[in-house]
């Protein structure tokens, strides 16, 4: 297990390369603390790495002593070793490696933040809110950090919502792979697991190019495009400044990339294939709109704010996407109790969002009114639940039911957790909501959140972040172990 968790490790910390190279073309001194945390992540590998370099210097010189020795090149990262560390992982390995990784690596990732003298709860908690996509902050100010470490925040974001597991999927196939990306909430029933991997991924990039390119054009420096894009599109939600003054397009355009954020891959895919009546028609997709468009003119109708700032923030509630302008403790009741609803649902099946997910919320909907019908039929008939013309095992109803409930359950719970420490029911379960959901939306202050209660939001998001079951799987496997 210990080479398999060390393998998910090693690919979660390539990109972490990005920010690392730019704080060294800045010169601003957080390459060292982004370095140490690569160090860490990638440390199994590095006896390879070193390995690699001494057999190829070896080489080089035999090749120089000896001209009739040709100089052969020795591989300094062993991939398919690293592969072949995961080609037989079990069902409880998979969900153990799921758990534990979401653990691990925003432990590692605190470095740069308690680097800058941010306490460890503090630090380990901006961390597990970066690796989740979540986005509250227990910083108070992010203006005394270096750019770097800025960036550093931005691209955990964006690395958390393609999922640490979706890295390391690239490299596998077959159930295997099928397992892993079931794990991680993101099964897409109709395709091959190749054809999900290629498609996350060039979904995700085209999307981040596209993003940083419209924020770009709308008037925001170079920098900041990139951080809310990474943010944006991952649906983390956390800002690169502690102030900053939207126009009306740049709060459309941020509430566009949550949105497209929280929109299934297998949407793209169809319409990269030129099959868009399927895409645009799909019953999962007509819902989220329909949800959507609902809940901004009801929010603005019941709020009476100005219509931008509540069109953006109950995007982000839907799409789990953490972005939110002005004082959301000043919204009426009604506004509050639909935004916990909306971060409740979550927005598509496959995509970044948190939360329960549409697709299940559809799912159940459609059995009830399946359930309602049978009962004025004749004896013995048989009515099938479909969606989109395709019938829904019985199974996947099942495992949906159940998942919600839990969901609900230990949405209840934590609620009751924040009211017995003296919080009012209206902040206790709109900030259960938001970290469950992985959203980021607050009515509180995060940082004057005492030690016990950020340890408990640490919990939620990673709860909300494996999507409960696998982290249960966890606790069953070692006590079977």
């Amino acid at each position: 297990m210990l080479g398999k968790i060390s393998t998910v490790m090693f690919y979660a910390s390539l990109p972490l390369l990005i920010p690392f190279s730019y704080s060294i073309y800045l010169g601003d001194g957080g390459w060292l603390p982004i370095g140490a945390t690569i160090l860490l992540l990638a440390f199994p590998a590095v006896p390879g790495i070193i390995l690699g370099i001494f057999q190829n210097l070896v080489n080089f010189i035999k090749s120089v002593v000896n001209r009739d020795t040709p100089f052969n090149s020795a591989v300094l990262i062993d991939m398919n070793t690293m592969k072949n560390q995961v080609d037989t992982l079990t069902l409880g390995e998979i969900l153990t490696l799921t758990s534990i990784v979401w653990i691990v690596v925003p432990a590692i990732a605190t470095i740069p933040y308690v680097y800058y003298n941010v306490p460890i709860m503090d630090a380990f908690f901006e961390s597990m809110s970066g690796w989740t996509s979540t986005g509250l902050s227990a910083l108070p100010t992010i203006s005394s950090l270096p750019e770097s470490i800025i960036f550093f925040r931005s691209t955990s974001q964006w690395i958390g919502g393609l999922g640490i597991v979706i890295l390391l999927l690239l490299t596998l196939r077959g159930r295997e792979a099928i397992g892993l990306l079931k794990a991680e909430g993101r099964n897409m029933l109709d395709m091959g697991i190749s054809e999900t991997m290629n498609t996350i991924f060039k979904a995700y990039l085209f999307l981040t190019i596209l993003g940083i390119m419209i924020l770009f054009l709308l008037g925001l420096d170079i920098f900041n495009s990139v951080n809310l894009t990474f943010s944006g599109i991952s649906n983390g939600g956390f800002f690169p400044f502690d102030d900053f003054e939207f126009t009306n397009m740049q709060k459309v355009a941020l509430a566009g990339l949550m949105f497209a954020g929280a929109t299934s891959f297998l949407f793209y895919r169809n319409i990269w294939k030129g099959i868009v009546s399927k895409s645009i028609f799909d019953e999962e997709f007509l819902l989220y709109v329909l949800i959507t468009a609902s809940a901004v003119a009801l929010i603005a109708f019941a709020g009476g704010g100005e219509f931008f700032n509540t069109a953006l923030n109950t995007v982000s509630a839907i799409a789990a996407g953490g972005f939110a302008i002005g004082d959301l403790s000043i919204l009426s009741g009604f506004s509050v109790y639909l935004l916990v609803l909306l971060m409740l649902c979550g927005g598509m099946f496959g995509s970044t969002t948190g939360g329960i997910k549409l697709w299940r919320i559809l799912v159940i909907f459609k059995a009830v009114i399946n359930h309602i019908k049978k009962a004025f039929l004749p004896a013995g008939s048989v009515k099938v639940v479909k969606i989109n013309n395709g019938a829904i095992d019985d199974r996947e109803i099942v495992e949906s039911v159940i998942f919600v409930f839990t969901y609900i359950f230990i949405f209840l719970f934590a609620g009751g957790v924040f009211l017995l420490a003296n919080y009012s029911l209206e902040n206790s379960v709109f900030l259960v909501a938001s970290a469950m959901g992985n959203v980021g939306l607050s009515t509180v202050s995060i940082p004057a959140i005492g030690f016990n209660g950020k340890a408990f939001i640490i919990l939620l998001m990673y709860l909300g972040r494996i999507e409960i079951f696998p982290s249960l799987a966890l606790i069953s496997y070692i006590i079977r172990r």
